[in-house]
């Protein structure tokens, strides 16, 4: 299989009616975004979705150590995270006409991916667009990450994965 040499074209021709574009802080994000309006049709959704991160494990280590011996030594970080992940939406969104911001929880789910899957399903999703990270033996190997690995076995709709190391 050939190198991944982006994509070009009309934009605004694809088959599909609402797309959801899963984005993260990787330089992969605006080639997602790219493919996404690509494949959406005339007139379709674009979802941009973005799974909030947990707090680092250290943290949430100190902070259950904290409350085990009746009080925290960090405060509750959630709502910084939330603004933090609410702003890469902001900042992806910018510019293109009908994105639709959407922040997700992982915790309302089994899983980050399973939180898009979930995500997709209720809200008459017809085809996802991610970037496949993996680790760098995966990558070597050109396997997909787990992220994108569960979109693809899970999903209801068509996937679309960006080989891993696309930017």
């Amino acid at each position: 299989m050939g190198e991944w040499s982006g994509y070009s074209g009309d934009v605004s021709s694809g088959p599909f009616t609402h797309v959801v574009a899963c984005v993260d802080e990787s330089p992969a994000t605006e080639a997602v975004v790219r493919l996404a309006l690509q494949v959406r049709a005339d007139g379709g959704r674009l979802s941009v979705v973005h799974v909030m991160g947990g707090p680092p494990f250290s943290e949430s280590f100190l902070a259950a150590i904290g409350t085990a011996f009746g009080g925290s030594p960090l405060g509750d970080n959630s709502a910084a995270h939330r603004e933090i992940a609410q702003g890469l939406l902001e900042v992806v969104c910018e510019g293109i006409s009908g994105a639709e911001p959407v922040l997700l929880d992982p915790h309302d789910a089994d899983s980050a991916p399973d939180a898009v899957v979930r995500w997709a399903d209720a809200n008459g999703v017809d085809a996802i667009v991610a970037a496949s990270h993996g680790d760098p033996l995966a990558r070597m190997a050109k396997f997909v990450g787990s992220f994108s690995g569960h979109l693809a076995r899970h999903a209801s709709c068509p996937v679309i994965l960006l080989p891993p190391g696309t930017e």
